[in-house]
Protein backbone atom coordinates (compact mmCIF):
# COMPACT_ATOMS: atom_id res chain seq x y z
CA UNK A 1 0.00 0.00 0.00
CA UNK A 2 2.93 2.45 1.14
CA UNK A 3 4.80 1.56 -2.70
CA UNK A 4 1.47 2.56 -4.23
CA UNK A 5 0.84 5.73 -2.40
CA UNK A 6 4.29 6.13 -3.58
CA UNK A 7 3.81 5.68 -6.94
CA UNK A 8 0.68 7.88 -7.16
CA UNK A 9 2.42 10.66 -5.03
CA UNK A 10 5.55 10.68 -7.80
CA UNK A 11 3.26 10.52 -11.03
CA UNK A 12 1.45 13.61 -9.31
CA UNK A 13 3.98 15.22 -9.17
CA UNK A 14 5.95 14.55 -12.78
CA UNK A 15 2.67 15.93 -13.97
CA UNK A 16 2.23 18.74 -12.09
CA UNK A 17 6.28 19.82 -13.10
CA UNK A 18 5.61 18.45 -16.49
CA UNK A 19 2.37 21.01 -16.81
CA UNK A 20 4.23 23.64 -15.16
CA UNK A 21 7.11 23.90 -17.62
CA UNK A 22 4.89 23.73 -20.16
CA UNK A 23 3.17 26.62 -19.19
CA UNK A 24 6.43 28.22 -18.76
CA UNK A 25 7.19 27.55 -22.12
CA UNK A 26 4.04 28.78 -23.86
CA UNK A 27 3.55 31.71 -21.61
CA UNK A 28 7.99 32.33 -23.04
CA UNK A 29 6.70 32.06 -25.85
CA UNK A 30 3.62 34.80 -26.02
CA UNK A 31 5.80 37.31 -23.96
CA UNK A 32 8.67 36.71 -27.04
CA UNK A 33 5.78 37.26 -29.73
CA UNK A 34 4.06 40.01 -27.78
CA UNK A 35 7.44 42.09 -27.50
CA UNK A 36 8.29 41.27 -30.74
CA UNK A 37 5.20 43.05 -32.01
CA UNK A 38 5.73 45.48 -29.76
CA UNK A 39 9.27 47.00 -30.69
CA UNK A 40 8.53 46.90 -34.42
CA UNK A 41 5.80 48.46 -34.06
CA UNK A 42 7.04 51.23 -31.89
CA UNK A 43 10.39 51.67 -34.05
CA UNK A 44 8.03 52.46 -37.30
CA UNK A 45 5.98 54.53 -35.61
CA UNK A 46 6.43 58.36 -35.77
CA UNK A 47 6.59 58.81 -31.90
CA UNK A 48 9.03 61.17 -30.40
CA UNK A 49 9.94 58.52 -27.30
CA UNK A 50 10.08 54.74 -27.39
CA UNK A 51 11.23 51.90 -24.95
CA UNK A 52 13.25 49.26 -25.81
CA UNK A 53 12.83 46.30 -23.80
CA UNK A 54 15.13 43.73 -22.88
CA UNK A 55 13.04 41.36 -20.83
CA UNK A 56 11.37 39.42 -23.80
CA UNK A 57 15.12 38.70 -25.14
CA UNK A 58 15.04 35.85 -22.32
CA UNK A 59 12.30 34.60 -23.78
CA UNK A 60 14.26 31.91 -26.18
CA UNK A 61 16.17 30.45 -23.38
CA UNK A 62 13.08 30.00 -20.98
CA UNK A 63 11.67 28.63 -24.36
CA UNK A 64 14.06 26.13 -25.00
CA UNK A 65 14.96 24.93 -21.50
CA UNK A 66 11.33 25.15 -20.68
CA UNK A 67 10.07 22.58 -23.24
CA UNK A 68 13.06 20.85 -22.48
CA UNK A 69 12.28 20.52 -18.76
CA UNK A 70 8.59 19.31 -19.76
CA UNK A 71 9.47 16.78 -21.93
CA UNK A 72 12.27 15.16 -19.67
CA UNK A 73 9.36 15.23 -16.64
CA UNK A 74 6.87 13.52 -19.16
CA UNK A 75 9.58 11.28 -20.03
CA UNK A 76 10.33 10.58 -16.48
CA UNK A 77 6.39 10.33 -16.05
CA UNK A 78 6.18 7.34 -18.81
CA UNK A 79 9.04 5.33 -17.61
CA UNK A 80 9.17 5.91 -13.84
CA UNK A 81 5.13 5.61 -13.25
CA UNK A 82 3.82 3.78 -16.38
CA UNK A 83 6.36 1.48 -17.89
CA UNK A 84 8.53 1.01 -14.25
CA UNK A 85 11.65 0.37 -16.25
CA UNK A 86 14.72 2.14 -17.50
CA UNK A 87 15.50 1.53 -21.11
CA UNK A 88 18.43 2.34 -22.54
CA UNK A 89 16.15 5.20 -24.90
CA UNK A 90 15.44 6.26 -21.33
CA UNK A 91 18.61 7.10 -20.43
CA UNK A 92 19.82 8.51 -23.53
CA UNK A 93 17.17 11.07 -24.25
CA UNK A 94 16.82 12.29 -20.22
CA UNK A 95 20.66 13.18 -21.24
CA UNK A 96 19.97 15.11 -24.01
CA UNK A 97 16.94 16.52 -22.37
CA UNK A 98 18.90 17.43 -19.64
CA UNK A 99 21.54 19.04 -22.10
CA UNK A 100 18.96 20.89 -24.12
CA UNK A 101 17.33 22.60 -20.39
CA UNK A 102 21.29 23.74 -19.71
CA UNK A 103 21.60 24.83 -23.17
CA UNK A 104 18.47 26.78 -22.57
CA UNK A 105 19.84 28.97 -19.35
CA UNK A 106 23.31 29.63 -21.88
CA UNK A 107 20.44 31.00 -24.09
CA UNK A 108 18.73 33.22 -21.73
CA UNK A 109 21.43 35.58 -21.26
CA UNK A 110 23.00 35.28 -25.12
CA UNK A 111 19.78 35.46 -26.60
CA UNK A 112 18.81 38.51 -24.19
CA UNK A 113 21.96 40.41 -25.41
CA UNK A 114 21.36 39.75 -29.42
CA UNK A 115 17.48 40.77 -28.90
CA UNK A 116 18.62 43.82 -27.40
CA UNK A 117 21.11 44.66 -29.91
CA UNK A 118 19.03 43.75 -32.77
CA UNK A 119 16.33 46.63 -31.36
CA UNK A 120 18.77 48.85 -31.04
CA UNK A 121 20.38 48.60 -34.32
CA UNK A 122 16.48 49.17 -35.58
CA UNK A 123 15.79 52.09 -33.24
CA UNK A 124 19.40 53.86 -34.26
CA UNK A 125 18.28 52.92 -37.89
CA UNK A 126 14.99 54.66 -37.47
CA UNK A 127 16.56 57.53 -36.18
CA UNK A 128 16.56 57.13 -32.35
CA UNK A 129 19.10 57.64 -30.12
CA UNK A 130 19.62 56.76 -26.22
CA UNK A 131 18.85 58.38 -23.84
CA UNK A 132 22.09 59.11 -21.38
CA UNK A 133 21.75 56.75 -18.15
CA UNK A 134 19.69 57.79 -15.08
CA UNK A 135 17.82 60.79 -16.98
CA UNK A 136 14.44 58.62 -17.95
CA UNK A 137 13.70 55.38 -16.55
CA UNK A 138 16.55 55.15 -14.10
CA UNK A 139 14.93 52.29 -11.67
CA UNK A 140 14.36 50.21 -14.66
CA UNK A 141 17.03 47.61 -15.28
CA UNK A 142 15.35 46.00 -18.26
CA UNK A 143 14.22 49.26 -20.14
CA UNK A 144 15.93 51.61 -22.01
CA UNK A 145 14.04 55.17 -23.04
CA UNK A 146 15.38 56.10 -27.11
CA UNK A 147 14.54 59.09 -28.66
CA UNK A 148 14.16 61.16 -32.22
CA UNK A 149 15.52 64.62 -30.13
CA UNK A 150 17.56 63.91 -26.87
CA UNK A 151 16.49 67.16 -25.50
CA UNK A 152 13.44 64.81 -24.60
CA UNK A 153 16.15 63.13 -22.37
CA UNK A 154 16.08 66.11 -19.91
CA UNK A 155 12.72 67.76 -19.91
CA UNK A 156 10.90 67.11 -16.66
CA UNK A 157 7.39 67.10 -18.25
CA UNK A 158 8.49 64.25 -19.49
CA UNK A 159 10.17 62.37 -16.91
CA UNK A 160 7.00 63.06 -14.46
CA UNK A 161 4.81 61.50 -17.35
CA UNK A 162 7.59 58.39 -18.49
CA UNK A 163 8.37 56.79 -14.88
CA UNK A 164 7.47 53.09 -15.93
CA UNK A 165 7.79 52.58 -19.67
CA UNK A 166 3.97 51.04 -19.99
CA UNK A 167 2.57 51.89 -23.25
CA UNK A 168 -0.07 53.80 -21.39
CA UNK A 169 2.10 56.51 -20.76
CA UNK A 170 4.03 56.58 -24.06
CA UNK A 171 -0.08 57.54 -25.13
CA UNK A 172 -0.36 60.00 -22.74
CA UNK A 173 3.02 61.56 -23.79
CA UNK A 174 2.53 61.71 -27.55
CA UNK A 175 -0.40 63.56 -26.38
CA UNK A 176 1.11 65.90 -24.43
CA UNK A 177 3.72 66.94 -26.84
CA UNK A 178 1.24 67.38 -29.74
CA UNK A 179 -0.53 69.51 -27.28
CA UNK A 180 2.50 71.48 -26.43
CA UNK A 181 3.02 74.66 -27.94
CA UNK A 182 6.35 74.61 -30.75
CA UNK A 183 8.89 77.11 -29.86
Amino acid sequence: MNHQHQRIKLAATSLFAFFLMLAMGIAATVLLNRGWQQHATSIASESQLIIISSMHGYSPGIIVGAFAGALLFLLYFMYRCIFQTETHFFKKAEKILASFAVVGLVVIFVGSHFITSHWQSKAEAAGFTPCPAMTLLPNRVTMEAWVRSTTLCFDPEVRRIVSRGTSEEMERLERHLKARPRN
